[in-house]
C-alpha cells in the first residue's frame, strides 16, 4: 500500500502500467472473505456478468486478462495457476547491482570470460549469461 491508501501500480511484460482494481471483477465473498464467482453456461462471471477466472481477474474468450477497457494486459501462457507475475516499480534500481564486471574490446563490447566449470564470469570470477 502507498502512504495515500492507494494499492501500489503494477507492471505487465510490455511496461504498460494499471491497477489491480482495473483487471479484477466485482464480487460477492463467502464468510472466509473468499470470492464467490457465478458458475453459468459461458464460464464464470462475475457480478455484472462479465468472464473472468477463478482467481476473479476479467479475461477475454482466450483466457488472457484484460483490463475494464478490454486492454489485454496478460497473455494467458503467461499465468501460473491464473495469476499474473506481479511487477512493482522499483524505486532505486542500480543496474550496476546485476551487471557483471567487464573489460571492453575496441567496439565497446564487453569480453566474457569461460570459468573453469564451462559457464562464463566476469573480471571477478562471478557467474553470468
Amino acid at each position: 500500500m502507498t502512504k495515500d491508501g492507494d494499492l501500489p501500480k503494477l507492471f505487465n511484460y510490455s511496461g504498460k502500467r494499471f491497477d489491480i482494481k482495473d483487471v479484477m471483477g466485482q464480487f460477492d465473498k463467502d464468510a472466509h472473505g473468499r470470492i464467490v464467482p457465478k458458475d453459468t453456461k459461458a464460464g464464470l462471471t462475475d457480478n455484472l456478468g462479465r468472464r473472468v477466472n477463478d482467481k476473479g481477474y476479467l479475461i477475454d474468450e482466450q483466457g488472457n486478462i484484460i483490463d475494464i477497457n478490454g486492454t489485454k494486459l496478460w497473455r494467458r501462457e503467461h499465468l501460473k495457476n491464473g495469476e499474473f507475475p506481479k511487477i512493482f516499480p522499483f524505486t532505486k534500481f542500480n543496474i550496476k547491482r546485476v551487471q557483471g564486471d567487464f573489460d571492453a574490446d575496441q567496439q565497446g563490447k564487453p569480453v566474457i570470460q569461460k570459468g573453469p566449470n564451462g559457464g562464463y564470469v566476469d573480471k571477478r570470477g562471478r557467474p553470468v549469461n
